[in-house]
């Protein structure tokens, strides 16, 4: 009986082991090429069409967040941030002083007033699909991201990037034109089909002598750092320059430029060149003794 009994655990525990191993999942396929991926891009453009008014089908009604893209103010890039080997393709979209009317001060008629993106990335199944946003899609500007990045304990492939927006000032007048400003430092990162956004640290002020960009410079400066220290809640802006985030976050956006960003005029004229050119620009990078 006792045989029996074993011999029955034997056979269960071999039948286990053989259900166990067809179940288990099958290695995930490699990545097309880069040019298979820019390819099925291209031909993806039903779907990221609606993100470029100069593409939209005649009489098409936009999404009301995509009415403000057009072929002067949007940017792509193609890119592969969290290095999956699946290629991104990132919008980026910023109006600026330039864009509304009124006289401005050339020290700040290039720093946007508005900011808005949309990422999409090529699936495991090799379809491009538009990702998620953690945080909303209103910002960070990623035409300061470079991928250059640090990398967590989970992998994950964090980028530095500093946000600024500029508005008018409460005060503003054509005599004597004032100019307030938001510097939001951040990280992102994409991370299983969501782009994800953590804020680290906001700086806000003023700028003065804005007649150039050589002679504009922040006054009434405020920053907070937000690492859970009461003493860098609303410091002055020496106090955050003393910071160790002050210090070290602009040493995650080296090299200089490692993104190459396209123009909407230039994806309007050939999707296929201008994804091409934005990719082959592409660097990767990630800071020195990281692991991935």
């Amino acid at each position: 009986m006792t045989f029996i009994s074993l011999k029955k655990t034997i056979l269960a525990a071999l039948a286990a082991l053989s259900l166990t191993a067809s179940a288990a999942p099958a290695p995930a396929a490699a990545a097309p090429s880069p040019e298979a991926q820019l390819q099925m891009i291209a031909e993806a453009e039903p779907l990221w069409k609606d993100e470029f008014v100069a593409r939209w089908d005649e009489g098409q009604t936009p999404h009301p967040y995509l009415m403000r893209f057009n072929r002067r103010l949007t940017h792509i890039a193609v890119t592969d941030l969290d290095h999956n080997g699946r290629l991104e393709l990132l919008f980026r979209h910023a109006m600026t002083l330039m864009d509304i009317s009124g006289p401005h001060a050339a020290g700040v008629v290039d720093i946007p007033i508005d900011i808005s993106l949309s990422a999409y990335e090529i699936s495991a199944d090799g379809r491009l699909e538009r990702l998620r946003a953690e945080n909303g899609y209103d910002w960070p500007d990623l035409m300061n991201l470079q991928p250059l990045s640090e990398i967590d304990e989970h992998g994950t492939r964090w980028h530095h990037v500093r946000t600024v927006t500029v508005s008018r000032g409460s005060c503003f007048t054509d005599n004597d034109p004032s100019y307030s400003y938001t510097a939001s430092y951040q990280r992102v990162a994409l991370d299983h089909g969501t782009l994800r956004c953590q804020l680290l640290a906001v700086e806000k002020g003023s700028y003065q002598d804005v007649d150039s960009p050589s002679t504009c410079r922040k006054i009434h400066v405020s920053a907070s750092v937000f690492d859970g220290d009461p003493a860098h809640t609303n410091m002055s802006g020496r106090q955050f320059q003393q910071t160790d985030l002050y210090q070290t976050f602009d040493e995650a956006l080296l090299p200089a430029s490692s993104i190459r960003w396209v123009s909407g005029d230039e994806l309007n004229r050939d999707p296929h060149e201008a994804l091409a050119a934005s990719w082959a620009g592409f660097v990767y990078g990630a800071l020195e003794g990281a692991k991935g």
